[in-house]
């Protein structure tokens, strides 16, 4: 099932980047993006495999290999989202605020000041990104993420797209490769976790948050944890009605939820 799943994730798609990003509702981005045409592009590799698999032509290989990456796109469908959910809900381990910063210190700061030594204090980590997040912003986040707590994010690479798993668990949010799940179910690595610390929400209007990549395997670079935790927003902060209709989609209509349509949407800002 990894092999046939991974052909499939192979999906066309313009590749984007975001360059610059600091805060939830306030982040400044840069999207660059190019139209690739991978069948050119690749045309001498796709010649070779054509004559290993026996076929003759470029277009007879791509109706042998389709069949099954459709039988793979199907196959995402039925995630057990219940057991899904309680298998991370058992990986949470999240530090309080205190254990980071010394609570007292910051109590006579404005939420400004906050949010600069925030973004400071893990700018220079290796593997490390870092908002502040409104206290509104993060409200309207939390509420959506109790109606639906797990969704798929697309991440685009040179060659194409691989989708992410995502779960809301209590304060953080847990990413792994849904290739890594559909492999090792309840022992899949979380490739990237964020963590929101509610603390200073009423005190200071804001939430403060962390991520951090796995170093075990590495196999999110920052500018790509950037994305997912983009995603993340479009998804549960926008009120784009499309976006909400493949929320809902996912967890009570999957029948009708649309991987194209979700990749689509990921490349629309609002």
């Amino acid at each position: 099932m990894a092999s046939t799943f991974r052909t499939f994730s192979r999906t066309v798609l313009a590749a984007s980047r975001i360059t610059s990003y600091q805060r939830f509702g306030h982040a400044r981005i840069i999207t660059r993006s190019k139209h690739i045409d991978y069948t050119q592009k690749y045309a001498e590799k796709l010649k070779d495999k054509a004559q290993k698999e026996g076929v003759a032509s470029i277009a007879e290989l791509k109706a042998k290999v389709l069949p099954p990456s459709q039988t793979a796109f199907k196959r995402i469908q039925p995630l057990d989202k219940q057991q899904i959910h309680e298998q991370i809900q058992g990986q949470v381990k999240a530090q309080s605020l205190d254990k980071i910063v010394k609570l007292e210190l910051v109590a006579n700061l404005d939420a400004e000041n906050i949010s600069k030594i925030w973004i400071q204090k893990h700018m220079d980590q290796e593997d490390a990104i870092s908002a502040v997040v409104p206290a509104e912003t993060y409200k309207k986040m939390l509420t959506r993420s109790k109606e639906y707590p797990l969704f798929l994010l697309p991440l685009s690479h040179e060659d194409g797209v691989e989708f992410y798993l995502m779960q809301f668990a209590f304060h953080q949010v847990i990413f792994t490769s849904l290739l890594e799940y559909k492999t090792h179910g309840e022992n899949a690595r979380p490739y990237l976790t964020l963590t929101h610390y509610p603390e200073l929400i009423d005190s200071k209007g804001i939430v403060l948050m962390n991520g951090t990549v796995s170093t075990n395997p590495k196999v999110l670079t920052l500018d790509q944890a950037q994305i997912l935790t983009f995603g993340l927003q479009q998804f549960y902060v926008s009120d784009h009605p499309q976006k909400l209709a493949l929320l809902h989609d996912f967890h009570k209509n999957p029948a009708n939820f649309s991987h194209e349509k979700l990749i689509e949407l990921t490349e629309i800002s609002g």
